[in-house]
């Protein structure tokens, strides 16, 4: 059967991906609330239930030291009257009423403390299901760019074979090397939850070293000898193609293995502490921008490399005398690229990520070049960073005056500073972005869909929906709670600037 004949196969394939990237997220968001609570909830209705963050600090209510027995009272100035019954265990309030004047207390001088909001636990996949949903795409994707190259037209009646695609000609050291490249993960992944189930937690650490150490071991000796014979059978330019994306790797992430063999150190969130010293509020900036630095990295790199290793480097090792079409072939690397890059990104940059570097770039503040400061400018103070500058503070800072546009303590001349602060301190337009370049993604290969006619370049399309309908909710679903999470937040803060 021929798609040239039938006029029909767009819209069939495009309502096939649809209903089954439906129930893909229906079935994925019921495993999930599932993991939310391992009580029963029978009692309590689910949207009723109230999940507490755990990174939100609450002020613990005043504890006294000593209880101390109420002295009796006399004369006309001072009289005891109790508000509370003392039966069945209540609580005895007493109140003074006393002529005399109450002593003020004062508050501790300093700047308004951002508020902050509780933000919704949102679930995601766990560390082991991620993995497995990245090896099977990563290995589908291969399998489909080995059918476009060696594709076979089965369904004629003249054609001498019955198979879709000619297997003795892929290279099964090219098929070794990919999947050395693209299983430590999984392998590590997998080891770990099993070993949790026998091994005590005290011993954990040493069992995941010993663990790495083996699996990167048999991941080395399984690429060493796939390039054996790989150097046997081809020129050393073809060499290259699998050996320069190491060097990649090196400059990003130097000698350290750990980007290689996990995705992220710990499922552990940031933290956020409030503080009032400016120096700790800079230093925990840094921290974070550098985290948000490292999983921006290793998005790119890792999708680089699925998409290189599984659909370019099998068009690097095709047969001198195949013919294909390189158009097509680019657009199936370009394809999967951008939907590792949507995986990864929905993975490690989630809304739950977002929300303490949120609660720093409110305490960091901003400020706003004014001008350049003249000479005989004085009343103009230096800027100085162990204090706190209210909103609209003026300073000097490299011959240049910025305006306090809010409570800062930022340095002025620090890009860095400017660049986290706007970045985060509505992070809810970092999702809609990611949104928007998903959303793309997958309108431009609906696109594709209707306007090509070729076979195996449909079930190509169609495989890549899939994954990118799941990225796409994750991301959608993202974004909507973070939109409403700061669109309160910020009118709860207008509304104490407006007390104030």
């Amino acid at each position: 059967m021929s798609c040239d004949e039938d006029e029909s196969g767009p819209f069939v394939v495009f309502f096939l991906p649809a209903v089954l990237g439906c129930l893909t997220i229906l079935l994925a968001r019921r495993w999930a609330y599932s993991q939310v609570n391992n009580t029963s909830s029978t009692a309590i209705s689910r949207r009723r239930k109230i999940i507490k963050d755990p990174l939100i600090k609450r002020p613990l209510p005043p504890v006294t030291n000593k209880m101390v027995a109420p002295k009796k009272l006399s004369g006309s100035s001072k009289k005891a009257v109790p508000d509370e019954d003392l039966a069945n265990g209540k609580r005895v309030r007493t109140r003074l009423l006393s002529n005399a004047p109450i002593p003020e207390t004062k508050l501790s001088e300093g700047p308004s403390t951002p508020k902050h909001i509780p933000f919704p636990y949102i679930p995601q996949d766990g560390e082991l299901l991620f993995e497995i949903m990245t090896f099977t795409f990563l290995a589908v994707a291969a399998g489909l760019q080995f059918l476009n190259l060696y594709r076979t037209a089965w369904w004629l009646p003249t054609s001498y074979t019955t198979q879709a695609m000619h297997f003795h000609l892929v290279d099964p050291h090219v098929v070794m090397f990919i999947l050395g490249i693209i299983s430590p993960r999984l392998l590590l992944s997998a080891s770990v939850a099993i070993m949790r189930l026998f091994v005590a937690p005290k011993l954990m650490p040493h069992v995941i070293l010993a663990a790495r150490m083996f699996i990167l071991g048999s991941v080395i000796g399984m690429l060493g000898w796939s390039t054996y014979y790989l150097f046997i059978k081809y020129p050393f330019l073809k060499m290259i193609y699998l050996i320069y994306p190491s060097i990649i790797y090196f400059v990003l992430f130097g000698f350290q293995l750990d980007a290689f063999l996990e995705l992220n150190h710990t499922e552990t969130l940031p933290m956020h502490s409030c503080s009032h010293d400016p120096e700790q509020i800079r230093s925990e900036v840094e921290m974070l921008k550098e985290d948000f630095n490292l999983r921006v990295k290793k998005t790119l790199f890792h999708s680089i490399i699925g998409a290189y290793y599984t659909t370019f480097v099998p068009c690097c090792f095709a047969q001198p005398f195949l013919y294909y079409d390189v158009v097509l072939a680019a657009q199936q690397v370009c394809l999967v690229w951008g939907s590792l890059c949507g995986r990864y990104a929905a993975q490690l940059i989630p809304a739950a990520f977002c929300d303490a570097p949120h609660r720093a770039a409110r305490h960091l503040g901003l400020w706003k070049l004014e001008g350049t400061a003249p000479s005989e400018l004085s009343d103009v103070p230096e800027w100085t960073g162990n204090r706190f500058w209210a909103q609209g503070s003026r300073v000097r800072s490299s011959n240049q005056v910025y305006v306090a546009t809010t409570t800062t303590v930022a340095d002025p001349t620090y890009m860095a500073h400017v660049r986290f602060h706007t970045v985060f301190n509505n992070p809810s337009k970092l999702l809609c972005l990611l949104v928007c370049l998903q959303l793309s993604l997958v309108l431009l290969q609906l696109c594709l869909l209707f306007s090509s006619i070729v076979w195996h370049y449909f079930l190509s399309i169609v495989v890549l929906l899939f994954i990118n309908y799941y990225s796409l909710y994750k991301m959608l679903r993202d974004y909507l709670v973070a939109w409403k999470v700061y669109k309160a937040e910020n009118l709860i803060q207008d509304k104490n600037v407006q007390a104030n």
